[in-house]
């Protein structure tokens, strides 16, 4: 489902495209649970090739979130799509992990 940029020690970043709906979120849960349980303890989601993330593609991002955190791990998620921030804002997940825009 995502393209991995590169794991450098316990951090890795994925860049999803298309959609993330109740299609393909629980393929992308259990993508980014494998790599937790691999060791990966940092996740960054670069949601810049994403056009549309409905409430089972939200989900995948608390329950990822949830799982590292209770493992000492942190989620970041890359967004320069402003409906993406926004929908992310209203929702409150950026007070429980960052989202930020590209550099």
């Amino acid at each position: 489902m995502s393209e991995h940029v590169g794991i450098q020690d316990k951090n890795i970043e994925l860049n999803p495209d298309g959609k993330i709906t109740a299609a393909n979120a629980d393929e992308f849960r259990q993508e980014l649970l494998e790599l937790v349980e691999s060791g990966i303890l940092q996740i960054t989601i670069n949601l810049n090739n994403v056009d549309m993330i409905d409430s089972k593609g939200l989900a995948v991002f608390i329950v990822c979130h949830k799982t590292l955190a209770a493992k000492g791990g942190s989620l970041t998620v890359i967004s320069d799509n402003e409906e993406l921030c926004n929908l992310f804002h209203l929702m409150r997940f950026d007070e429980h992990f960052a989202v930020v825009k590209s550099e």
